[in-house]
């Protein structure tokens, strides 16, 4: 078991990229108004759900830099991908399809063979565009099929066939 959780394709591990810190965001909405007796408050459903992962790897030690290549692709296209956590008796848990809105990235203290940071760390903001049960709808539509190619994937999986894989290689990661 290596895997803590996956962001798409992107498998952020106990030795590779590690996540740090997990944070989750939601609101609701209640506009209010004044009235002679009060205020009137209106209940008008859920706003944007977002959760915030800081990581960091030592790559030089750990690795991590071909998770850290997936999750900026997957950001740069936009790409609605699955969240999946690790959960009770190593078990994945899908948390929903989110999109990585926002993807810092920071470099300390440089190789001077690699040139890559002794130390990569960063933060990425996942905004949350779907439940789990809109997974089995496909929702997920062509771009993960188009990051799959991008990484060297066959042009003639599909995108069902795309998140098949992506979510069992996920999966495999927890074992």
């Amino acid at each position: 078991m290596s895997g803590l959780m996956a962001i798409g394709a992107a498998v952020l591990k106990v030795v590779g990229l590690n996540p740090q810190r997990l944070g989750t965001r939601s609101e609701t909405r209640v506009p209010a108004a004044a009235t002679f007796s009060g205020m009137d408050f209106q209940l008008t459903g859920a706003g944007p759900k977002t959760s915030r992962i800081e990581f960091a790897t030592w790559p030089a030690m750990f690795g991590g830099m071909d998770a850290l290549a997936i999750l900026k692709l997957i950001h740069q296209q936009q790409t609605v991908v699955p969240l999946i956590r690790l959960g009770a008796n190593y078990a994945g848990s899908l948390e929903g399809l989110v999109v990585v809105q926002f993807l810092d990235v920071g470099e300390e203290r440089f190789h001077p063979r690699s040139g890559v940071g002794r130390i990569v760390h960063g933060e990425a903001e996942l905004l949350h565009v779907g439940s789990a049960t809109s997974l089995a709808g496909g929702a997920l539509g062509t771009g993960l099929g188009a990051a799959v190619n991008a990484l060297g994937g066959t042009s003639a999986l599909g995108s069902a066939v795309a998140v098949g894989s992506t979510v069992a290689g996920a999966l495999r990661s927890f074992r």
